[in-house]
């Protein structure tokens, strides 16, 4: 099962977005109901076999330092799920609230289709 990594800080979300490969991150806040409705789903993904060799993260934007890196991401609304090839984003979503598990399908497609 891959493990979801916390990126706390602008530094530590520059350094993964450095590294070759996919990296996909899940923009959240602890006081959002959306954001605890998809955890689950996220997680599923995250822990698919096929998924292995994708990086998976989540950035608490209610912390202070969580929200430079979601401000350096262009983020402005919990969750956003966003996918970054080589250091480039290429794919991204909001989940809408009420919450809708569409955006959470999308990126599972988009996924596959990197495989």
């Amino acid at each position: 099962m891959a493990a979801i990594a916390e990126l706390s800080d602008l530094e530590a979300y520059t350094l993964e977005l450095e590294k070759p490969g996919i990296a996909v991150i899940d923009f959240y806040s602890t006081q959002c109901p959306p954001c605890k409705v998809i955890a689950p789903f996220y997680e599923k993904i995250a822990a698919k076999p096929e998924n292995a060799n994708i990086r998976f993260f989540k950035i608490n934007g209610l912390e202070e330092s969580g929200a430079a890196a979601q401000k350096a991401a262009d983020v402005v609304w919990w969750p956003t799920l966003v996918v970054y090839e080589n250091g480039k984003e290429t794919w991204r979503a909001r989940v809408p609230n009420p919450p809708s598990l569409e955006p959470v399908n999308e990126l599972d497609k988009y996924l596959e289709s990197k495989r």
